[in-house]
């Protein structure tokens, strides 16, 4: 199977950890959409963000992901809005398979807040900001559930681990190519 796969959902949800755990099991190089924007802008998300704006933000991703879907066999990391925009859908579908990795607001904070204490970074996650973070990230998640619902696939990842939920992929993936 040549096409990409590309891991949507939410921050928090695992689209980098379990990509890479997917990469591994597949052969498939891992591409992190939000790593390729900072390497490109030479800023953070956080910082990108800040001195541009959200806006030219999505542009960005939305070039880069025009740059990754080119091209075969990866597996990619994309962001949380990323699909949020029809274009971006458009190019995912004409160039692989979508699956949305599911996680319910509970889980999504309580991850990110085990990423904060790991990292020591409280505010890599612009759009998450707020004096109430599970209100905002239910707020989001709603506002983002049908474009989520686009994807080929839905992986629940609440109450599993990085590895179960690759393999849960990786049998799905050896069952559509039959």
């Amino acid at each position: 199977m040549s096409h990409n796969i590309y891991l949507t959902g939410f921050s928090g949800s695992g689209k980098s950890t379990v990509g890479k755990a997917l990469s591994f099991l597949t052969g498939k190089e891992f591409v992190d959409i939000d790593l390729m924007i900072e390497e490109i802008e030479q800023k953070t998300i956080p910082d990108i963000f800040d001195c541009e704006g959200e806006e030219y933000f999505r542009a960005v991703e939305t070039d880069c992901l025009k740059k990754i879907s080119i091209r075969t066999n990866l597996i990619v990391s994309t962001g949380g809005g990323l699909p949020v925009d029809p274009v971006n859908v458009e190019a995912m579908e004409n160039s692989g398979c979508i699956i949305w990795l599911k996680a319910s607001p509970e889980t999504i904070l309580e991850r990110l807040n085990i990423q904060i204490e790991n990292t020591g970074v409280a505010n890599d996650r612009p759009m998450l900001i707020s004096e109430e973070p599970l209100e905002r990230i239910k707020k989001l998640l709603d506002s983002r559930q049908d474009a989520y619902k686009r994807s080929h696939a839905i992986v629940e990842t609440d109450r599993k681990n990085v590895e179960v939920v690759a393999e849960e992929i990786h049998r799905r993936l050896v069952s559509w190519e039959k």
